[in-house]
């Protein structure tokens, strides 16, 4: 989520207007210092000091745009020491600082860290802090700290979801046990027994590598560190002690042990197993919660500071006569569609317990989940929510969409008047101008491949039932614009078919699907062209089915 060339964007602009405006011959290539800083050892006079600051700020600026986030990150910090010890603006500070900030973020390196040569060292969120202390309401600090909270909500919800499988793991196993005890059912008995106990394997396997990750259980950022990284042992986060849910774990395997072995079992070691299993799970729904907690904060915060930033930003340009920063409609439509999944989860997580109740075979749980989901009769306040979030992550979607596109057609007048303006005389300008508009046309294509991807999340937003807007004659708009920029990437085509297939349009939907298989690649596009020949054999099967109920049985 981090914006393309969010530190070259603006220089483009003043190229333009400085090579339109120059006349005479260059200056000599020898005039241009390869290096920020000059060769102290030859008889060249030194680099002024602003042009040594303003070379290494611009170089971290390119470094970053080319992907060189650790190069781009140590040019920033020699600027940031340079301007702190020639005292020079504070604006030029809190950008080095930005810089430092955007490459530990793409580092992943969010919070605050330890390197055992160096000591503790800033993370991104603090470089960017100490950029809006120096200059209050910095953009692209304050965008980025909201980009850094998106992401490392997106590192506590991976462990919420890896502790979730675990929990469901323990509530199949505890349903499998019940029903394998039941008199009842004493023909499959054997067979529940050793499901249960290949799932307890699979759990306890899962268990040791995630305690032995060492930042799922506990939370390394929890506590401040010393400057040599010494500190307190941060908190378990389970009810249970790890030494305790081991003991737990044993004697559940021992009371399968047993069952398979046709020993006879207690009424105490039924209610033992079943309470050890619920211990385990309880202990890990605590841990659980905490992750899910840190992820739902940091995602609100990520998104009330992205609403700040799009409303102060759009004042701004509206006092300025400029176009505003739009790509933030982009990270506000991806960050309503992580509330929307956050909250899916939580009421998917309820109907799978729903399913697993009903005695739903492993293989069906996904789709039973479903089905209740999608019931009417199943009303929540999570089902509520994650509708409510996705519905305004299409509205950002559409908005980004739009204004993606007046900024192309913008863009792409620009190089059009600069090519009017070209006086073919001048052959420096000629070639200035030459790969201004290369840089454009390369701009262009980058950032369109973008805006496609933006069309098919509004596309998947519209169609999949899940998301509970259901929008299929939207969807078909967006198959279109999807095809109007590229006509001939038949990915338009499969989203048209989807969209015709969930309205149960099957002649259309099976016309699509099948000009998708004849215009997509066999190597490229496997999945979508299994997922098409599927779609293709259930429409013929409808078909038939249509045309079976009309015949008049009664000849």
């Amino acid at each position: 989520m981090v914006p393309m060339r969010i530190f070259t964007a603006v220089v483009c602009g003043a190229t333009l207007a400085a090579m339109v405006g120059c006349s005479g011959t260059p200056e000599p290539e020898s005039a241009f210092s390869a290096s920020p800083v000059a060769d102290t050892e030859s008889n060249s006079p030194e680099t002024p000091m602003d042009q040594r600051i303003s070379d290494a700020l611009q170089e971290a600026k390119q470094q970053y745009d080319d992907g060189h986030y650790d190069t781009a990150f140590r040019y920033a910090q020699q600027a940031e020491g340079l301007i702190v010890e020639y005292d020079f603006p504070i604006e030029d500070e809190a950008m080095a600082l930005t810089i430092q900030g955007y490459c530990l973020l793409q580092r992943g390196s969010i919070d605050d860290y330890f390197v055992k040569t160096h000591g503790m060292q800033e993370g991104a969120v603090s470089k960017f802090r100490r950029a809006i202390s120096l200059r209050d309401g910095d953009f692209r600090s304050e965008l980025g700290i909201a980009l850094a909270q998106f992401r490392r909500h997106g590192d506590s919800i991976r462990k919420a979801e890896s502790l979730g499988d675990g929990i469901l793991t323990l509530e199949a196993i505890r349903e499998d046990f019940r029903r394998g005890m039941n008199s009842k059912l004493a023909g499959k008995r054997d067979e529940l027994l050793r499901e249960a106990q290949r799932k307890l394997t699979v759990f306890k396997t899962n268990r040791t590598s995630l305690i032995g990750l060492g930042y799922i259980f506990q939370d390394p950022v929890s506590i401040k560190r010393n400057d040599d990284g010494s500190g307190p042992e941060p908190e378990w986060l389970g009810i249970l002690t790890q030494n305790e849910s081991e003991l737990l774990v044993n004697d559940m395997n021992w009371i399968l042990d047993d069952a398979i072995a046709g020993a006879e079992i207690t009424a105490e070691d039924t209610a033992k197993f079943r309470a050890a299993a619920l211990d385990i799970a309880d202990s890990w729904r605590k841990v659980r919660k905490y992750w899910r907690v840190a992820g739902l904060d940091d995602l609100q915060q990520s998104r009330d500071r992205l609403l700040q930033v799009r409303k102060r930003d759009e004042t701004l340009a509206e006092e300025m006569g400029r176009m505003s920063y739009f790509w933030v409609d982009r990270d506000l439509a991806f960050v309503f569609q992580s509330l929307g999944a956050f909250f899916l989860d939580s009421a998917m997580e309820r109907a799978r317990l729903m399913a697993i109740a009903e005695g739903v075979p492993e293989l069906r749980l996904e789709a039973r989940a479903k089905e209740v989901f999608l019931d009417t009769a199943f009303d929540t306040w999570e089902k509520t929510e994650s509708r409510r979030n996705y519905e305004a992550a299409l509205t950002y979607t559409k908005s980004f969409v739009n204004r993606h596109r007046q900024f192309e057609k913008l863009r792409l007048q620009r190089v059009s008047e600069a090519e009017e303006s070209e006086i073919n005389s001048n052959p420096f300008l000629v070639d200035l101008i030459s790969r201004y508009r290369a840089t454009m046309d390369e701009l262009v294509q980058e950032e369109r491949a973008m805006r496609a991807r933006m069309v098919l999340e509004a596309a998947a937003l519209c169609i999949d039932p899940l998301f509970q807007i259901n929008d299929l004659r939207l969807a078909i708009v967006w198959a279109n614009e999807l095809k109007a920029m590229s006509p001939s990437d038949p990915i338009h085509l499969f989203v048209a078919a989807t969209a015709y297939f969930q309205a149960e349009d099957w002649e259309a939907a099976m016309d699509n699907y099948d000009g998708y298989l004849q215009a997509s690649s066999i190597a490229n596009d496997s999945r979508r062209r299994t997922v098409a020949r599927q779609r293709i054999l259930e429409c013929e099967q409808y078909l038939a089915r249509e045309a079976g109920a009309g015949e008049d049985s009664g000849r």
